[in-house]
């Protein structure tokens, strides 16, 4: 392996003297009869480790069947007991609903009884009212939708003929008739003879019966919903610490994961609600000028069908599209009608939801959509009312109960890695172009509007500094024990596409030309110490350097190579040197560096940019004179501040 690639080596350590020494007391020990008694109990511990080490190996897996076999009694109890947990979950849903209208009833000095009492008699009255205006509405339109069979005649034969062509498939079904009607024709002698069986007619007690039937199950339902929904009002604080005292002796922990879900499922709700009202509103106003009947009726249907994720919509829309084509004899109608629904969901899903929304529940899309098609496959619609409080519900427990930490990062909305994480998986992976596209998001999001040459090489270095110098340190750290050489080799690719991406899409301006009769412009060599992210640290410092005006350069090989090869002309004329170095313990190795390079070139000013150090908390000015180094930083903002003469090198001078 070259030596770019090689590990460092340790720092050199003080040899013992040789000579004659006094046995340890251990050694002692071990060779008496206690010793060899201790020897045996350490030679029966490692076989009883070596005899446990195979059932280790598989207690991961056997933790993996162990959660999904407890899912899949949990998946299968919500299945089994639906028709017992969707009233008490409907409940729960519209006690978080009128809740704060109770509790501020309370505050204004009502009894929580009265004020219950209150709060339900408004809700029901509300829903009656609603109930018996949209039945009036749907009595008056079925009255008088026989008045235009003659449109919709009309109408659809002027459709028919573009439906009538001749299509794709067309011979096929032709095909198929025929051998359909070639195997049914068969000897007529052999044809059984058709029987009609007549049913006795249904009587009227019967039917009654039968509709009660029907009835009955949706009728249960509403009255243990408003029975829970009542007993939840009035107990609310009860149930809260009987919940606390269920979810184990943490109690704050149990608060506050309370307190989180019920904050998250309210301000969904209502934003929800301001949402719907938002739409069904200007919805019933935009038709009634159109001139669509009933434009009410579809306003209230459209903002409560949109409480229904995904499908309520598309089907608030059938009904004024529907009854559009059938009033008017043209297309107008129709086509005005279409256009404010466009303009509506435009509106409320791009504009109206992300601005209130925000954050509200913390999931994220995927996650929604996830949780809709779950909780419908296990409840059936109401399941799909139900999706997202549920699914915040879970996402509260994987936040705050560390067994079920999964969910909050298979169903959160926040990043699981933070940017410099985020930019190193995608340099292990080779995937230079996402890395790319995460710099630069990085990097935009710090530039002003209209950003000049100094905002670019701010932002570019503050990214440097930021982001890809502790994505590099985490590779440091990876980079003897956990990588093998062909990731190294990957990822050192990576890097250097990235960087030399990053200079195509971030250009330095062009140099400002020497003067005569005035010194000459700052110009710096950045140089890596050994590795090859040494090497692309100094590809960093010198395009930063660029970005801010200085004229900096790098050199291919790194500075332990040359030493070791022996041939330091490379570097005859330099002025400024920067030696970049994410060793965690480099000073030994650059003493020796600096030492040979001031033999060599007496003038040249030394710079080091030690990047693998722990803290930010600066050099000390001994470890600085050990080094024989004029100046140290811990970052590359600090070396273009240093060469610009703007500030220290971050010395320690206690």
């Amino acid at each position: 392996m070259p030596p770019d690639h090689a590990a460092p080596d340790d720092e050199p350590v003080a040899q013992p003297v040789p000579g004659p020494q006094r046995p340890s007391r251990r050694a002692l020990a071990e060779t008496g009869p206690g010793g060899r008694r201790g020897a045996g109990r350490r030679r029966k511990g490692a076989s009883t480790q070596e005899t446990l080490a195979p059932l280790l190996a598989i207690v991961p897996g056997l933790r993996l069947m162990v959660g999904m076999v407890i899912a899949a009694v949990v998946i299968l109890g919500l299945y089994v007991g639906r028709d017992v947990l969707l009233p008490v979950a409907l409940a729960a849903l519209l006690g978080f609903l009128l809740d704060p209208a109770v509790s501020r009833l309370k505050r204004w000095g009502l009894p929580r009884v009265l004020s219950v009492a209150l709060v339900m008699a408004l809700a029901l009255g509300a829903l009656g009212a609603g109930a018996i205006y949209v039945g009036n509405q749907v009595t008056s339109l079925s009255a008088e939708l026989p008045t235009y069979q003659n449109t919709i005649r009309q109408k659809l034969r002027h459709v028919k003929p573009y439906f009538n062509g001749p299509g794709v498939w067309d011979g096929a079904v032709k095909v198929l008739n025929t051998v359909e009607t070639e195997i049914g024709q068969g000897d007529a002698r052999r044809r059984v003879q058709k029987v009609e069986v007549q049913e006795p007619e249904v009587k009227p007690i019967q039917k009654a019966l039968e509709l009660l039937s029907k009835v009955a199950e949706p009728l249960a339902t509403t009255g243990i919903v408003f029975l829970f929904v009542v007993l939840i009002l009035l107990d609310r604080s009860g149930l809260q610490d009987r919940l606390l005292r269920l979810m184990g002796p943490n109690t704050h922990m149990a608060s506050d994961a309370l307190d989180d879900a019920a904050t998250r499922i309210g301000q969904y709700l209502r934003m929800q609600l301001f949402v719907n009202l938002s739409y069904g509103v200007p919805m019933a106003l935009g038709l009634w000028w159109i001139g669509v009947p009933g434009a009410i009726l579809w306003g209230i249907l459209a903002a409560v069908l949109r409480f229904v994720p995904y499908i309520g919509p598309m089907a608030s829309a059938v009904f004024p599209l529907t009854l559009a084509f059938a009033v008017d004899p043209g297309w107008s109608l129709l086509l005005w009608t279409l256009a404010l629904i466009l303009v509506l969901e435009l509106i409320s899903n791009n504009v109206i939801e992300p601005w209130l929304y925000g954050a509200s529940t913390g999931l994220s899309t995927l996650s929604i959509i996830l949780a809709a098609t779950f909780w419908t496959a296990l409840w059936g619609p109401v399941g799909l009312i139900l999706s997202t409080p549920l699914t915040v519900c879970l996402l509260v427990l994987g936040r705050y109960i560390p067994g079920m930490g999964f969910l909050e990062i298979l169903l959160g909305s926040q990043a699981v890695f933070d940017p410099p994480e985020k930019l190193l998986q995608r340099l292990w992976r080779g995937d230079v172009d996402q890395a790319i596209d995460v710099a630069s998001e990085n990097i935009d999001e710090a530039l002003p509007p209209k950003p000049s040459q100094q905002d670019q090489a701010f932002a570019v270095t503050h990214f440097y500094d930021e982001v890809a110098v502790p994505a590099l340190q985490i590779a440091a750290q990876q980079y003897r024990s956990a990588a093998s050489p062909p990731q190294r080799q990957r990822l050192s690719e990576a890097v250097a596409r990235l960087l030399s991406g990053l200079q195509r899409h971030y250009p330095p301006d062009a140099l400002p030309e020497a003067v005569e009769g005035q010194p000459p412009p700052a110009s710096v060599v950045c140089v890596g110490m050994q590795w090859d992210i040494d090497r692309h640290a100094a590809t960093m410092a010198a395009h930063a350097l660029r970005l801010h005006g200085v004229d900096s350069s790098t050199r291919a090989v790194s500075i332990d190579t040359v030493l070791r090869q022996g041939d330091l002309s490379l570097y005859d004329g330099v002025r400024h040197l920067c030696i970049c170095s994410f060793h965690p313990n480099p000073l030994g190795r650059l003493a020796q560096m600096c030492e040979s390079l001031r033999q060599r070139c007496p003038q040249m000013q030394i710079t080091v940019m030690l990047l693998g150090a722990q803290s930010r908390g600066g050099v000390r000015s001994d470890t600085l004179n050990s080094m024989r180094a004029h100046g140290a930083v811990q970052q590359i903002s600090d070396l273009t501040r240093l060469v610009l003469g703007e500030g220290a090198s971050r010395l320690d001078a206690t």
